[in-house]
């Protein structure tokens, strides 16, 4: 089995970039691709940088070109939830783009076209599978709290309590961040099994700007030390 690993940040990937071996790189389309394994698991990793249609090209790329069997897309978040820490770890269940808007033809938002009930927004359904496999690669391995649920991506950086209770009430949203749908939605399209893997890093509020600089690199180790026993099991 070969993963598909996708970071927006450089901060993202570099803790797993340093974990691999036998590393070889590729630029496509302006961006990294790096090859090689982690543990005894065959990985490409690229930093697909910040926003909705950079993860959307990543993850074709990585369809198309390196012939991945699964995507999982890796970071932080703001928390949405109620109940968020901090520090939690959220998988998911599902993925949505809260701001997909063509309500104005009687849709509602979220939903995208294509299909399907437009009563409701759209939704992309990770792989059971693979949240069973990342809880097992998890076990004792962090004092963190693992949780599933809704992935809310848009191409906005959600620093805004009214923003935050919108998204959370319309969507029934677990956390808010720019990639993971564009990231669900091409692998949906192609076949290929998706997990979405957020660190809390902030409460999607005013401060959350300051508070997500400070935490992300401290989150990306610990996601990567994750994902390196999840790849493994």
């Amino acid at each position: 089995m070969k993963w598909g690993l996708i970071g927006a940040m450089e901060e993202e990937i570099a803790a797993l970039l340093s974990a691999m071996t036998d590393v070889s790189s590729e630029t496509v389309a302006g961006r990294a691709y790096y090859s090689g394994k982690l543990g005894t698991a065959d990985v490409t990793l690229t930093q697909c940088g910040v926003g909705k249609v950079c993860a959307a090209m990543a993850a074709q790329i990585l369809v198309d070109r390196f012939h991945v069997d699964a995507l999982v897309n890796t970071g932080v978040a703001g928390g949405l939830a109620k109940e968020l820490q901090v520090g939690d770890i959220v998988l998911s269940e599902s993925a949505l783009h809260h701001d997909f808007d063509i309500t104005a033809f009687g849709h509602v938002r979220g939903y995208i076209g294509g299909g399907g009930d437009d009563t409701v927004p759209t939704r992309f359904y990770a792989d059971r599978g693979l949240i069973d496999r990342f809880m097992k690669g998890a076990e004792n391995k962090t004092g963190h709290r693992v949780l599933c649920g809704t992935v809310a991506s848009g191409d906005v950086f959600v620093d805004d309590t009214a923003l935050k209770i919108a998204v959370r009430d319309e969507f029934n949203a677990t956390v808010a961040e720019m990639e993971g749908a564009a990231v669900a939605q091409v692998a949906t399209a192609n076949g290929v099994p998706f997990l979405i893997v957020r660190e809390v890093s902030d409460l999607a509020e005013n401060d959350a700007a300051g508070c997500s600089d400070n935490f992300l690199e401290k989150a990306a180790r610990r996601s990567a030390k994750l994902l390196i026993a999840m790849v493994n099991v």
